[in-house]
């Protein structure tokens, strides 16, 4: 059984494309749910792990990166500190990380709480595919803040999309789900529009670069 930290299964560029196809209606509005805690990350974060992911992205290569932070005792508020980016091989539809203790010990030793991941689609649009989505699960299963973030340079209508499974019937159906690679039973109605993440110009971040 693979880790939940695990990016990637490899698949055929038909199941890809049905996949994609299944995701094409989009996902569930932007909404706040009341129990969730905000999530404070800054643009500046986003626009450095594109600088990190920038040569795979012209070669059309897919990069991940994990995301971290601390919760604010005063206000229960998370904020994105920390992006890291761990070893990683990628292809165009996939990416999967590789040496997860060493992502591990970086968030121990600074006391950081796991609080999602991001990649690119570098040749593809802005969606979660079924492999995005079961990734997803692993961090929203141990967190329920936790987002998944999504960069695509080349989507002309959507950039960067910030993504949560939806609850409890998404992330059910997911815990549940059995298949493996690129499958039609996970897919756009199974994930929503993050309303409880914030863009803050103040949130300061590091990157550490594991590769």
């Amino acid at each position: 059984m693979r880790s939940s930290c695990m990016l990637c299964w490899c698949a055929s560029s038909a199941s890809v494309a049905e996949a994609a196809a299944a995701a094409a209606a989009g996902p569930k509005s932007l909404s706040k749910r009341l129990d969730l805690r905000d999530v404070h990350i800054s643009v500046a974060l986003m626009n450095d792990f594109l600088h990190y992911a920038a040569n795979n992205t012209r070669r059309g290569v897919e990069s991940c990166g994990i995301l971290a932070g601390r919760l604010s005792a005063s206000d229960s508020r998370f904020t994105i500190t920390t992006l890291i980016v761990p070893k990683q091989t990628g292809t165009s539809d996939t990416v999967e990380m590789l040496g997860e203790e060493e992502v591990w010990e970086a968030e121990s030793s600074r006391e950081l709480v796991p609080l999602g991941w991001i990649h690119t689609h570098p040749t593809q649009t802005c969606f979660l595919s079924s492999v995005d989505i079961h990734t997803q699960c692993g961090y929203q299963t141990m967190l329920e803040e936790s987002v998944a973030i999504v960069m695509a340079p080349t989507d002309s209508r959507k950039k960067c999309g910030i993504f949560r499974l939806t609850t409890p019937a998404g992330l059910e159906h997911v815990q549940r789900c059995t298949y493996r690679g690129f499958h039609a039973s996970c897919n756009s109605e199974m994930y929503e529009l993050c309303g409880h993440v914030y863009l803050n110009p103040n949130a300061k971040h590091e990157v550490i670069d594991l590769r």
